[in-house]
């Protein structure tokens, strides 16, 4: 549900013929992309403009032109019905049902199937962005939530082994000593509070970001949150695992162990995570901005999978960030985008083109002194698959051991986010946060997540369950 940040990007070759102007000078069909990055990022400017001129080489009936846009549900209504919008945007994947019911986008399926692109897709994915039978776009990237802990902090407080003269997230037998359950991670928070300055985990609380975390927690404690029954949809919000999870965010709170503040958002882990907090549920894909942003050494740093609360889940939310087009885009123009992305490395062809765009992509990364680790890969098919991991391990410059717990386990671990409202699901479970680390003494949990059930059910009942 994030916002995002793009480090590289790339997609597929298409015929064209009988093409004509859609708008634009010269005859030229003008393709305005929305990912375009700010002029303030010179070094990816200057890649994604020889990347363009590569294109428009090729392609000469088309012009690129850099409409660089963020995506923002309070933005991208006045900007459609305006037709501010970019021919194609990036957003996240709680987004395109209510983009594509609000008549922003289109689909593009059969462009996708004249090149079996829909067959490659990574399947989650793929099911974030089908309605109808119609596809409205295609993915960029994957993530899933994670602990990410500060080996530093822990090993200092007698938390982690030192093996070979620095810390492990190991034991000597080889079984975890990172904590595997929300009890530990509450066990590690109070040993830390009661003999260091810095404190044991961060719990966003407002911008509809503590929800999000909440929702991956209460999963791990063995909540349904939202259920459907005789077609309808019901929230759930108010079960015992969701209970259990307030329950363990309250007793944190008791325990003083969370990082305090009001309107404590997601981005706020880069600033803490070096000496103020331990550990912080963070996506796979920003696990970079520790250094870029908050000027942490990664090798103090260890990402593991979510804990569990019931000794069963270990569920990783798992979400990313697709690529849609405006509803006005033509046909023509999608073609010509979709041959874009693979100048750019975002296709799962193996081509030259778009592997040269890859590379391009990550020597530009590392000319940044940007960290680069494993990523989620959208598309499934084993060609693609078996190239990209081969070129991206070649870039990866980190310890790995330490992040390893994590992404040798996501596609075990990874559950989509909750497919109805998530974002007004994630408005109401932040509100319940506040409350209860506003009167932790005294919020009843329960109670709290009720009332909380109750106006989502109405949001739900408004735009889903009305006949």
């Amino acid at each position: 549900m994030k916002s995002k940040k793009h480090v590289l990007s790339l997609l597929f070759p298409l015929c064209f013929s009988c093409l004509f102007s859609c708008g634009g000078s010269s005859n030229k069909i003008v393709l305005s992309i929305g990912f375009w990055p700010e002029s303030a990022e010179t070094k990816d400017v200057a890649m994604y403009q020889s990347w363009k001129e590569s294109f428009e080489k090729d392609f000469p009936q088309y012009t690129i032109k850099g409409s660089p846009y963020t995506y923002s549900p309070d933005t991208v209504a006045a900007k459609a019905q305006g037709n501010q919008l970019p021919d194609v945007f990036q957003t996240w994947f709680t987004e395109p049902e209510t983009l594509k019911n609000s008549g922003f986008i289109r689909p593009i399926t059969s462009f996708l199937k004249e090149k079996g692109w829909d067959e490659k897709m990574d399947d989650e994915m793929k099911d974030s962005l089908t309605f109808d039978g119609e596809i409205y776009g295609i993915p960029r990237d994957g993530y899933g939530l994670g602990l990410l802990i500060n080996k530093k902090i822990l090993g200092d407080n007698g938390l982690l082994p030192e093996i070979n003269g620095s810390y492990s997230i190991y034991n000597e037998d080889g079984t975890p000593a990172y904590p595997t359950t929300w009890e530990q991670v509450k066990e590690y928070s109070e040993t830390i509070v009661s003999q260091d300055s810095a404190k044991g985990f961060i719990m966003y609380t407002t911008n509809k970001n503590g929800g999000w975390v909440f929702s991956n927690i209460a999963w791990n404690y063995g909540a349904e949150l939202e259920t459907v029954e005789n077609g309808t949809i019901k929230a759930n919000l108010n079960c015992q695992g969701a209970v259990n999870a307030l329950d363990w965010i309250k007793s944190m709170a008791n325990a003083d162990a969370l990082t305090s503040g009001a309107g404590i958002v997601y981005n706020d882990w880069y600033s803490n995570i070096g000496e103020r907090v331990a550990m912080a549920v963070v996506g796979s894909d920003v696990l970079q901005n520790a250094k870029l942003q908050g000027g942490v050494n990664m090798d103090e740093l260890a990402f593991v999978p979510m804990p569990t609360g019931d000794g069963v889940n270990h569920y990783s939310l798992y979400g990313g960030t697709p690529f849609v087009f405006s509803k006005n885009c033509s046909d023509e123009k999608v073609k010509g985008i979709l041959e874009f992305f693979n100048y750019i490395g975002r296709s799962p062809e193996t081509s030259d083109i778009n592997f040269g765009a890859k590379k391009v992509g990550y020597e530009t990364a590392k000319s940044k002194g940007q960290p680069i680790l494993p990523s989620i890969l959208p598309w499934k098919n084993e060609d693609y698959v078996s190239k990209a991991k081969e070129l991206e391990n070649q870039y990866i410059n980190v310890k790995i051991e330490d992040y390893n717990p994590f992404f040798d386990n996501i596609q075990t671990n990874k559950k989509s986010e909750e497919p109805y409202a998530a974002q007004d699901m994630y408005n109401a479970l932040d509100s319940v946060i506040q409350s209860v680390l506003l009167s932790p003494e005294t919020a009843n949990s329960s109670a709290l997540l009720t009332t909380a059930n109750a106006s989502f059910q109405k949001i739900l009942d408004d735009s889903y369950n009305k006949k």
